[in-house]
């Protein structure tokens, strides 16, 4: 039986179809007959080819003027043969015969005589109606019982196989994920692969969310004998996107507000692709209030609306903005804002040479080192630390710049206002030794005033250090020298401390000459004791002595 259907290598083309009928089959459903299809495209009758066509053994029978013919005419079309003779792709075509439980019995004509298939009722949309056309592709033989098992979905496939061409579109589902990629289904029952390479114009991480979608691609490769798709997602994309891409380019200007989509971030900004060309967001142009990460920002696949800031070489560069959508929060700043104003600032970072200070959403402002106490800081954070909240004035706005300055120890009032009375030439005060130099010791009086008392007043002798005689960190007694307001200067002195003690000393002592004088009168004026006195030594008195 086997014999019976493998088709003579000496066998030739009697007719061919009609290339509208082979596009038409292509789209048939299950139940739509051969003929019913060759009558919609409308083509002209096949002219049967003469007996010498036929091979030199004149075994097979002459075709008959009826369906029969158009079926062995068919049958000899869609043979395929392999190098060995054997069946690769055997399209039959036959008359269905009746319709009984599971299967579909199928009467084929063949060289050989009239052969029975057999196809399951699966395979059809609905069952076939009696009598109509159609083609099978065989699947297997059961000689035992003389049936052809046969396939529909097989017979629409092969139609599939012929119409695949590399670069070609076709849709396909996905059904499954493997290690490098993904398993499809085309039409027809047609397996296909696509690299993970191929599914994106970007790396993609997930391959499981694909399955069950319904993918566009371009035929990359086709293996028809080992029946092998290759499929290529990035390749169509990229097609789609060349053709936007030159669309969008005649449509693009500055200034424009466009949509978009971010395809990645990097630590300097975001990437968005409107649409067939990415647009880079600097991390500058992202907020109006200070950005350290554009993740903090903006995901990938995060649906935005920029505005176009610069096309740069033919659109090969272009810079969007996120933060030029929405109002400018220095535009009125002045209106706000006035100089001499008092406001409360967050610190929002630090620096070197100060802090940044945050009025409002937008607007920062710098509070150099300088203004931050009227005494003397080495570090920022000796006065507040990220995210403190001070009391600060403004010195200067520059709208046009967008720079403003600020200042704490404005607030805090200048202590030299009313120095000079209370610090006075001459006075006595103490204060604290906060640093030491070649030349002298600087002595902070009260916060924020200091004073400097020079290595020449530390002692009335000659000092090579000033650490000889103070200490930092520790409070001494100092004599007011000089104080001068415009320059902000107080110089003090310890030499002068002494001295002014010692003359104190000098003008409060008693005088010791008056002392002893004051000491002999008072022993002139007392009486004698000695027997000398108003009753002499003897206990009588002179003056009673008569001569």
């Amino acid at each position: 039986m086997s014999n019976s259907i493998r088709p003579d290598k000496d066998d030739e083309l009697i007719g061919d179809l009609d290339a509208d009928v082979e596009r038409e089959l292509a789209k048939a459903t299950g139940d739509d007959s051969v003929e019913q299809l060759m009558e919609q495209a409308a083509t002209p009758p096949m002219e049967s080819t003469g007996a010498s066509e036929l091979s030199a053994g004149g075994d097979a029978p002459a075709p008959r003027a009826d369906d029969t013919s158009k079926t062995d005419a068919s049958e000899a079309n869609s043979k395929r043969t392999s190098e060995s003779g054997d069946v690769e792709f055997g399209l039959k075509r036959g008359r269905i015969a009746r319709v009984q439980n599971d299967d579909v019995f199928v009467d084929l004509m063949g060289p050989d005589g009239k052969l029975q298939g057999v196809v399951p009722l699966k395979q059809f949309d609905r069952p076939p109606r009696i009598g109509s056309i159609m083609d099978f592709v065989l699947d297997r033989i059961d000689e035992a019982e003389g049936l052809v098992f046969l396939s529909r979905e097989g017979a629409i496939s092969v139609l599939a196989w012929d119409q695949l061409v590399r670069g070609t579109h076709v849709e396909a589902r996905v059904v499954a994920t493997n290690k490098g990629g993904l398993e499809l289904e085309m039409a027809g029952g047609i397996r296909a692969f696509m690299p993970a390479s191929q599914i994106d114009i970007r790396h993609v991480n997930e391959l499981e969310p694909f399955v069950g979608q319904k993918l566009s691609a371009a035929v990359q490769e086709v293996d028809r004998r080992g029946k092998r798709v290759l499929l290529s997602r990035r390749r169509f994309l990229e097609r789609q996107r060349a053709i936007k891409r030159e669309t969008l380019l005649k449509e693009l200007e500055v200034d424009q507000v466009r949509e978009g989509t971010v395809t990645s971030v990097v630590p300097y900004g975001a990437f968005v692709d409107l649409g067939g060309i990415d647009g880079l967001i600097h991390i500058s142009d992202m907020s109006y209030e200070r950005v350290d990460k554009p993740q903090d920002v903006l995901a990938p696949d995060q649906h935005v609306t920029v505005k176009v800031l610069k096309i740069d070489q033919g659109g090969e560069r272009i810079r969007l903005g996120l933060k030029q959508i929405e109002p400018d929060p220095w535009d009125g700043v002045t209106d706000r804002y006035k100089k001499g104003d008092q406001v409360s600032a967050r610190i929002v970072r630090l620096a070197d040479f100060g802090a940044f200070v945050e009025l409002e959403a937008g607007i920062e402002a710098l509070l150099p080192l300088s203004e931050m106490s009227w005494k003397r800081i080495g570090k920022p954070d000796h006065v507040g630390k990220v995210g403190d909240v001070l009391k600060l004035a403004i010195l200067q706005i520059d709208p046009g710049k967008r720079r403003m300055s600020m200042s704490l120890k404005q607030v805090q009032g200048d202590p030299w206002q009313d120095a000079q009375e209370k610090y006075p030439k001459n006075a006595l005060v103490e204060g604290t030794v906060v640093r030491t130099t070649e030349f002298g010791a600087f002595v902070e009086v009260e916060t924020g005033l200091e004073g400097l008392a020079h290595i020449s007043e530390l002692a009335d002798r000659h000092v090579k250090s000033c650490d000889e005689i103070v200490k930092v960190g520790q409070p001494y007694q100092f004599k007011v020298l000089d104080i001068n307001l415009t320059e902000r200067r107080l110089s003090l002195s310890i030499k002068a401390v002494a001295e002014s003690i010692a003359e104190g000393r000098t003008a409060t002592a008693p005088d010791s000459t008056q002392d002893h004088t004051a000491r002999k009168a008072t022993k002139r004026t007392r009486p004698l004791k000695g027997g000398m006195g108003q009753q002499g030594g003897m206990g009588l008195g002179l003056k009673d002595l008569k001569l």
